[in-house]
């Protein structure tokens, strides 16, 4: 099961991609329908940002903003890290630990592949990377 690329485990099917023009209420309105956890923001048919609940609860609900009057590219996370299909999904672990992400667009060239989620790693990958991840945090709060 290990040494699998991000490709064969991410989610291609059913993206959830609006405009960057859609207002917050439109893409949490996609997100739940789709049961998703994030959107992908574009224009012009690239990838311009990514928009996750936690930009929501962030970027909108704490700062009381209007949800049906807030445009995505007001609050996204604009030029968001992503990785290609063909990486490791041991390299997509490590890169999801060490900045924090739940979800990372899923390019090849400049096209939208899919999205790769924390839910899409299997239990069997993460336990085997749980050694290195608690080296690496460790180091981390020693070079701190």
């Amino acid at each position: 099961m290990r040494h699998m690329t991000v490709r064969e485990i991410m989610t291609g099917c059913g993206l959830c991609q609006l405009s960057s023009a859609m207002s917050v209420r439109d893409a949490i309105c996609v997100m739940a329908e789709r049961n998703c956890g994030c959107v992908l923001v574009t224009e012009a048919d690239r990838l311009a940002g990514i928009f996750t609940r936690g930009d929501a609860l962030k970027r909108v609900v704490a700062r009381a903003l209007d949800p049906d009057q807030t445009p995505l590219a007001n609050v996204m996370t604009r030029n968001p890290d992503t990785i290609a299909p063909g990486e490791s999904v041991d390299d997509a672990i490590r890169r999801m630990d060490e900045f924090g992400y739940r979800h990372l667009p899923v390019l090849e060239g400049d096209r939208i592949v899919g999205v790769l989620s924390l839910r899409d790693c299997s239990i069997e990958d993460l336990a085997a990377m749980h050694r290195e991840l608690e080296y690496r945090h460790v180091f981390a709060e020693r070079a701190w």
